[in-house]
């Protein structure tokens, strides 16, 4: 089984992938994980990656390619599988459609007004990097002290969230034609978003 998450900024992916990974032995794949685990290995591509974060430049769409590619080959044989944030443009789809082709897209629903509030009061801890509700205080693991992103202000959040719904969507859209998309509404509570997750992909019926 090999899915895709997708969704609005904040929308839960994270939490619902958690929630796969310890009851039912999902691998995750995340985007960011996978750029700092090249980088960490030494390889000629972690070079070139480093090259281009450092020097505060995108990864361009050949690199991009070369990461997202690379990704692929090493989890494709899994069995239980998802990859967060690979696909938000077009050029993202062309690779799993190449490489992986039987994916299938869950797309968590949540409107955009309920993303602004929980992105605009979310916490973050500093050392990790990690993001967590706004009634979070200290990491639960840790036990470090939470704050407030500096980036998570009105200006940025309309910005990120007007990139979805110009280059994410209308993929998600075309998506859909082709059956590859599972629909959550992920304006519900935690439990009641993982109970829906769990009834689509029939996995509580296994």
């Amino acid at each position: 089984m090999h899915l895709v998450f997708t969704g609005i900024q904040w929308c839960g992916k994270w939490t619902q992938a958690r929630l796969l990974i310890d009851k039912y032995g999902f691998k995750i794949v995340e985007m960011w994980g996978q750029l700092r685990k090249e980088i960490s290995s030494g390889s000629e591509l972690g070079k070139e990656i480093k090259k281009v974060i450092d020097a505060w430049y995108l990864v361009d769409d050949e690199l991009g390619w070369k990461i997202m590619q690379k990704a692929i080959e090493e989890y494709k044989d899994f069995e239980k599988v998802i990859f967060d944030g690979f696909i938000r443009l077009q050029w993202n789809k062309d690779i799993f459609d190449t490489y992986l082709s039987d994916y299938k897209v869950i797309l968590f629903n949540l409107p955009e007004s309920e993303a602004k509030k929980r992105l605009l009061w979310r916490m973050y801890n500093k050392t990790t990097g990690e993001t967590f509700m706004s009634w979070t205080t200290h990491d639960p693991e840790t036990g470090e002290e939470l704050v407030k992103r500096d980036d998570d202000n009105e200006d940025s959040i309309k910005k990120r969230i007007q990139e979805y719904i110009e280059n994410t969507v209308p993929l998600t859209e075309q998506m859909k034609e082709e059956w590859r998309v599972i629909e959550i509404n992920a304006h519900q509570t935690i439990e009641e978003v993982f109970e829906e997750v769990e009834w689509s992909l029939e996995l509580d019926r296994k």
